[in-house]
């Protein structure tokens, strides 16, 4: 009985990406988990505002993964809004959410398990609540 999604496509288009109140997603999720995802977006803004906006009164928002800003220095100029760690917690308390259990976790994203080489991300985590 529970409600999922798992959607390939612009996270911006299809949980909507203007401040439209008949957006029908709009308060309709009770979590929201993002994984290695945060740091795709060209204005990060956005993201923080549509994860809001589609989480109920009390929905948590969980996110696990590194800021490596996928359009910081991109071949095509397009202008990207990259935030420091600090920079990206503040804007999402001002947008409303309270963060909690905070952390840095070690982590990789694709291993070889049999491989000499691997790499580690210094991933951040947290939990955050709609309190607005």
């Amino acid at each position: 009985t529970a409600k999922f999604s798992l959607v390939a496509g612009d996270f911006e288009e299809i949980y909507g990406g203007e401040s439209d109140p008949d957006e029908p997603q709009a308060g309709q999720w009770d979590a929201i988990l993002t994984c290695f995802f945060i740091d795709t977006a060209k204005n990060i803004v956005n993201y923080l505002r549509v994860i809001h906006r589609i989480l109920t009164p009390g929905g948590v928002w969980i996110n696990l993964g590194p800021l490596l800003w996928h359009w910081e220095n991109n071949s095509t100029n397009d202008p990207s809004v990259e935030l420091s760690l600090e920079e990206l917690k503040v804007l999402a308390r001002k947008i409303g959410l309270e963060i909690s259990n905070e952390r840095v976790i070690d982590t990789t994203y694709t291993n070889n398990s049999q491989s000499m080489l691997g790499y580690v991300y210094h991933a951040a985590f947290w939990t955050a609540t709609k309190i607005l």
